[in-house]
């Protein structure tokens, strides 16, 4: 059983109930600015009373978030069952990264939309600050750099509604790395 940020503890159902008002949230995001769309409106279309929203969300930012950390999750048991792929900065780890988060470019482009684009930085450096060590600042910060290089890169393609497939878009990262 998987325990959130906030120390709940998911089951199947309640992690399909959360997923689901996240879904509902990302497609009114489509028409509505996050701030228009009301409590009432989510919980509507999400077909979930007020009383389960607020047993997992305070508001609907911490429902973005929560779907973010999702997505993070995912990305790190797909990444451990595939030791091929290498380490950070391996070609064939750079480009597993932009197939599996091609998968949400929606989302993504909901929050660049939204000005919201912080969350996906804030879920990565929450990543980078539990489960990746380093030895001393110098490492720290290079790590930092990097993943943030590589975030901005991901924001600008879906931006760009990945115009670029995700081979083209490592090579020229690939390049970039080498030099």
């Amino acid at each position: 059983m998987r325990i959130t940020q906030d120390g709940i503890r998911l089951t199947k159902r309640n992690q399909h109930i959360r997923l689901h008002i996240a879904e509902s949230l990302i497609m009114m995001m489509k028409k509505k600015q996050l701030e228009d769309i009301t409590i009432t409106e989510l919980v509507k279309e999400a077909h979930v009373s007020r009383m389960t929203f607020y047993k997992y969300y305070r508001t609907k930012t911490c429902v973005l978030q929560d779907y973010m950390y999702e997505m993070v999750s995912a990305y790190m048991l797909d990444v451990e069952q595939k030791p091929e792929i290498g380490g950070f900065h391996e070609r064939a780890h750079i480009l597993h990264c932009f197939e599996f988060f091609r998968e949400y470019r929606e989302f993504a482009h909901v929050l660049i939309l939204s000005g919201l684009q912080y969350i996906i930085t804030n879920a990565l450096n929450d990543y980078m600050d539990t489960y990746m060590t380093s030895d001393g600042n110098d490492a720290k910060y290079k790590l930092y750099y990097y993943a943030g290089a590589i975030c901005n890169v991901y924001l600008k393609w879906v931006e760009n509604e990945c115009a670029e497939s995700p081979e083209e878009l490592t090579d020229m990262i690939y390049k970039i790395l080498q030099k």
